[in-house]
């Protein structure tokens, strides 16, 4: 009965918090043949090069980047590989389309502004992409299959299509962007305590946990301190919730101390994004978590396979009742990319 109550207690408590805050509407992701694309909450969009058969063993990373705002210049990195001369040149389907230096042992190469523009121009009238350094050496290569959609769904996203600033649908009008407001959270800052529960209470909840049954062989829980809420001492705890290959799953608790120094625990609340344990989602799971202290804020990083090429990542901040999302990536397609694309942030103001 003490333990329903207590749940009672946060959930309320939760619920009356969830009431004042923003909602979470990540971004979504969009493929167009060799090429994903997406753009977070903050019109913040990303378009990135996927491996396909032709270029898997030659494979070169391509990302470009563009922020919001009428002035904001496209970008565009090229990585991979180690530059072994000062010079470079792009070539699409066999001609020469950017050229320019870069250092020897450089693993990187960056365009911005007017350059870029130049070059995604070009990608998106042609089919592959090679870039060769001053020697002659091809340090790698892409397919453009897919590109010019892609940035023209940026140019659609930011509101640019038809105008000046659009890198694709140009247009006439003047430079335009939408506005995007990012979302600020403000939270109490924690001052940590040493009052955390001890290991019986973590092996009551271990053994009460839904969990419990995929706990195998040596597990280890882990408990943080979140300060002192109105009705005294509050705790994180991280329960082992079973193992694969490269993922641990954690089940996320708030434990609550009494006047007796009795610890009640209660699934941990999330505005949005942690995943539920069984058919009634009642405790939620976070993949490979972490907690950092400094920033108030617990992290999930899901792997869909273990190269680490897809997936997804989140983060939440502490608010003195509730875990709030504060950051977001991710990658559906499987296809050797190592670059996640930001769905939704959020500006975090701890204060005292």
């Amino acid at each position: 009965m003490r333990r329903g109550f207590i749940a009672s207690v946060f959930l309320g408590t939760a619920l009356l918090a969830g009431a004042l805050v923003h909602a979470v509407t990540p971004g979504k992701l969009q493929t167009y043949q060799d090429w994903t694309v997406g753009c977070d909450n903050g019109l913040a969009c990303q378009a990135v090069a996927l491996t396909t058969d032709e270029t898997l063993d030659n494979a070169l990373s391509m990302v470009l980047k563009r922020p919001t705002g009428a002035t904001d210049p496209l970008a565009i990195e090229m990585s991979g590989f180690t530059a072994k001369a000062e010079r470079y040149r792009v070539f699409i389907d066999g001609k020469v389309a950017v050229a320019g230096t870069t250092q020897i042992g450089d693993d990187s190469i960056k365009l911005e502004g007017g350059g870029a523009v130049k070059l995604a121009r070009a990608m998106a009238k042609g089919k592959e992409m090679q870039l060769v350094d001053g020697s002659g050496t091809g340090l790698g290569s892409v397919s453009l299959g897919g590109i010019s959609a892609a940035l023209r769904y940026i140019d659609a996203q930011q509101g640019r299509a038809g105008s000046r600033s659009a890198v694709i649908a140009t247009g006439r009008k003047m430079a335009t962007a939408k506005k995007a407001m990012i979302p600020v959270i403000t939270a109490k800052k924690i001052i940590p305590t040493n009052n955390l529960p001890d290991a019986s209470a973590l092996v009551a909840l271990s053994e009460s946990s839904p969990c419990a049954a995929d706990r195998v062989g040596s597990t280890e829980d882990t408990a943080y301190s979140l300060g002192t809420g109105e009705m005294g001492p509050q705790a994180l705890v991280m329960l082992n919730c079973g193992a694969g290959a490269y993922n641990v799953t954690s089940g996320i608790y708030v434990g609550q101390r009494d006047g007796g120094g009795k610890w009640t625990f209660a699934p941990a609340r999330f505005d949005y994004g942690a995943y539920g344990f069984g058919e009634d989602k009642s405790v939620p799971l976070l993949i490979n978590s972490d907690w950092d202290a400094a920033t108030q804020t617990i992290g999930n990083y899901n792997k869909a396979r273990g190269l680490g090429d897809c997936g997804s990542s989140e983060s939440w901040v502490w608010d003195g009742a509730m875990f709030r999302m504060t950051s977001a990536t991710a990658m559906r397609e499987c296809r050797g990319s190592l670059d996640w694309i930001s769905v939704w942030r959020a500006e975090v103001r701890l204060v005292p």
